[in-house]
């Protein structure tokens, strides 16, 4: 049959070319003549599929014809060596299953059908779980976190299979599947040098010792290994002193810098804590911030605030590019600052304060119950729901929750000069502060959760860009007398985002960053990411 077969396309083969040209409709039918004598692909039972209990499975099969997918030796090898150097982007080739389907390749031409079909099935799950793991984050932070609201991520990896057979590009498609940003491709080349750093074990140096410049001390030795391992201290010979020389001191200082400590070139516990952490560490702490971008939107607008709380810094980005940076305060540990995402909608000078219920029931009710001079003191006024004093005097702690405590714009109200409102449900934001001597600390979480910001006013200016009615010395002047401050409400009249994000470590410069991880996420991410 199949030289009949043969004989009859070789003959029709001939008398297309005896034609000096072929129509549109000859071409088809003889398209349509290889497609009728084609293999018919491999059936599957839709029954199998559904057994799965998975809707994008099933979604994508459906839509295949419940045929196998992966006949195609280049498609299967692509995706299997997509999954197995998954690592690169911080993520587990464990998790997609890659030994067992290559067991399932190296005998692929051998398989039974019931064999090619178990092997189609287990290729598309882990390439669909690759593609959600690599779009949106393997963990899901809303359930990790109760302070997250960084936007909800949505991907449906049936139709981004579907794009790549139906364009026969998985390259460019699944590439774009990853996180666009910057710092995301930074960090994955932060990771790569990582793992091309010698596994070496540098003996730990004791954090209750501290070394000033021109001491010695044994544990000097460790540290100018340590510093030339992380390449900050550069020796050719291998004799170290226990002097804290010069070129030690510079070393130091650079590390110190790297790592967002005070440059001072003085030896102490945080340094030493630093210095303490060992490849391996730092490779998981890359890992956990790799996975913390894959949270992000994909687009955080062409004019944006990013506040990274680890760092305590706030930069402006247009057009990809840092406009400004301002150093801030955020919340302590028992108080964290929020992630979240949103866009401004005013600015305020001399705002006045009103007290948010966690102060009200940690701070000020706790110290009024003791005296209630504590509202004075405060520079805090009680009004009832119609907006009447009411005598600190008179106040009573079974009442408390019926008035509000606000405090009048000054000098030392709670949020300074200027507050910038966004709409999120945690009823944070950021502004001025009466404790602008906090700037000058390293360790700068030290809020009840609102983001305070150094030099506000300048930021202020930048961001309503309209100098012809908020000149700076504008500003300036309606926040200069302090018995006559107004407040004032300015509506932003161009659209600029905002994002509190948490990053300890990325690439600055060409030079690996890390800042301490303030509020202890990062263990506990990286257990969740590999178990």
């Amino acid at each position: 049959m199949g030289k009949i077969y043969f004989v009859f396309l070789f003959t029709f083969f001939i008398s297309c070319q005896d034609h000096k040209s072929v129509n549109t409709t000859e071409s088809a039918s003889f398209m349509d003549i290889f497609a009728f004598f084609k293999e018919d692909k491999i059936k599957i039972d839709s029954t199998l599929i559904l057994s799965y209990n998975d809707t994008i499975l099933k979604a994508f099969y459906q839509k295949n014809n419940y045929e196998v997918a992966w006949d195609s030796k280049e498609n299967r090898d692509f995706i299997l060596n997509e999954l197995t150097q998954s690592y690169q982007d911080g993520l587990e080739p464990n998790d997609y299953y890659v030994e067992y389907l290559q067991r399932y390749e190296t005998k692929y031409d051998s398989l039974s059908e019931p064999e090619l079909i178990t092997y189609d099935i287990q290729l598309t799950r882990s390439i669909q779980k690759f593609i959600n793991h690599i779009s949106k984050g393997k963990v899901n932070p809303y359930e990790l976190y109760d302070d997250w609201d960084l936007g909800k991520k949505t991907i449906d990896a049936s139709v981004v299979l579907q794009e790549c057979f139906a364009e026969n590009n998985f390259t460019e498609i699944l590439e774009k599947q990853k996180p666009q940003l910057k710092m995301y491709q930074q960090l994955k080349l932060a990771l790569k040098k990582l793992n091309q750093f010698p596994d070496t074990n540098i003996e730990q140096v004791d954090l209750r010792e501290k070394f000033n410049p021109n001491t010695s001390s044994k544990s000097i030795i460790n540290i100018k290994r340590k510093l030339i391992y992380w390449g900050d201290l550069k020796r050719k010979d291998s004799a170290l002193t226990k002097l804290y020389d010069k070129e030690t001191q510079t070393a130091v200082k650079a590390f110190q810098k790297r790592h967002g400590l005070k440059a001072d070139g003085v030896i102490g516990r945080g340094t030493i804590e630093a210095l303490n952490y060992s490849r391996d560490q730092r490779i998981e702490q890359i890992v956990v911030n790799m996975e913390r971008l894959r949270w992000l939107p994909n687009n955080l607008g062409n004019h944006y605030i990013l506040v990274n709380l680890p760092d305590y810094h706030l930069t402006v980005f247009k057009d990809n590019d840092s406009i400004l940076s301002h150093k801030v305060v955020v919340g302590k540990d028992s108080r964290k600052t929020p992630l979240l995402s949103s866009k401004l909608t005013n600015i305020v000078l001399n705002p006045n304060w009103t007290v948010p219920p966690t102060i009200l029931k940690e701070d000020v009710f706790p110290d009024a119950v003791r005296s209630r001079s504590a509202f004075s003191r405060r520079g805090l006024h009680i009004l009832d729901s119609k907006n009447r004093e009411v005598s600190a005097s008179k106040w009573k702690l079974a009442d408390a929750k019926r008035y509000k405590y606000v405090q009048n714009p000054s000098k030392n109200n709670s949020l300074g000069f200027m507050k910038i409102n966004f709409n999120n449900k945690y009823a944070v934001y950021l502004h001025d502060t009466n404790h602008r001597n906090y700037f000058k600390y390293d360790y700068r979480a030290l809020s009840s959760g609102c983001v305070r910001v150094e030099n506000p006013l300048d930021l202020a200016h930048y961001l309503l860009n309209d100098d012809e009615n908020w000149s700076i010395e504008k500003i300036n002047e309606l926040t200069k007398d302090a018995k006559k401050l107004q407040t004032k409400t300015i509506n932003m009249t161009e659209d600029i985002y905002v994002h509190f994000i948490y990053n300890t470590s990325w690439i600055e410069n060409d030079q690996l960053q890390f800042r301490e991880d303030i509020y202890c996420l990062d263990s506990d991410l990286y257990s969740k990411l590999r178990y």
